[in-house]
C-alpha cells in the first residue's frame, strides 16, 4: 500500500514535534524541515491540516511554532492519517459504468473488510507507539555505531 507524500511527510512532522517539544517550548517549520529534509514550503501546507484537525497548537511570536494539542497516548494513527487525507481509510467507489453485481461482490468480499481492519488499527496505534519506536530505534542504531567505533 502507498500513501500520498503529504501523509508521510505529515506523520513525520508530527512525529518530529512530538520528539522536540513539551508543553512549555515548541517547535519551528524550519527546524523540522532541516531535521527530516522536507520542504519549509511544503510543511506550511500540511502543518494547517493537522492545527485543523487539533492534532498540534500553533503558538505565535518570537517564541513561536507548534506542539501537541494533547498527549502522545491519545493521538491515533487514525486521527492523523484522515487529517492529512480522508480517502485512504474510507471505503473505495467503483466507476458507475462497471457492472453493478461484480463491484458490490468486490466491495463486500475485499474493501469493506481491508478498511475495516486498516482502521481498527489505526484507531490502536497512537503517536507514543511511533515515538516509542524511534526511541527503541534510535538506542538500537547508537549502540551499533558505539560498538563499531570500539573495534
Amino acid at each position: 500500500m502507498r500513501i500520498s507524500t503529504k501523509v508521510e511527510c505529515g506523520i513525520i512532522a508530527l512525529l518530529d514535534i512530538a520528539l522536540n517539544t513539551n508543553y512549555e517550548n515548541t517547535v519551528k517549520v524550519n527546524a523540522i524541515s532541516k531535521r527530516n529534509n522536507i520542504s519549509a514550503k511544503y510543511l506550511e501546507q500540511i502543518l494547517p491540516l493537522l492545527k485543523q484537525s487539533e492534532l498540534i497548537i500553533s503558538v505565535k511570536g518570537s517564541n513561536g511554532g507548534y506542539r501537541l494539542s494533547r498527549s502522545l497516548g491519545d493521538i491515533t494513527l487514525y486521527e492523523i492519517v484522515n487529517a492529512l487525507d480522508r480517502s485512504i481509510l474510507s471505503s473505495s467507489e467503483f466507476s458507475k459504468e462497471l457492472e453493478q453485481n461484480a463491484t458490490e461482490a468486490i466491495e463486500r468480499c475485499l474493501w469493506k473488510p481491508m478498511t475495516s481492519y486498516l482502521c481498527k488499527y489505526a484507531q490502536r496505534v497512537t503517536l507514543k507507539d511511533l515515538t516509542d519506536i524511534y526511541y527503541e530505534r534510535k538506542k538500537y542504531n547508537d549502540d551499533i555505531s558505539y560498538i563499531s567505533a570500539c573495534v
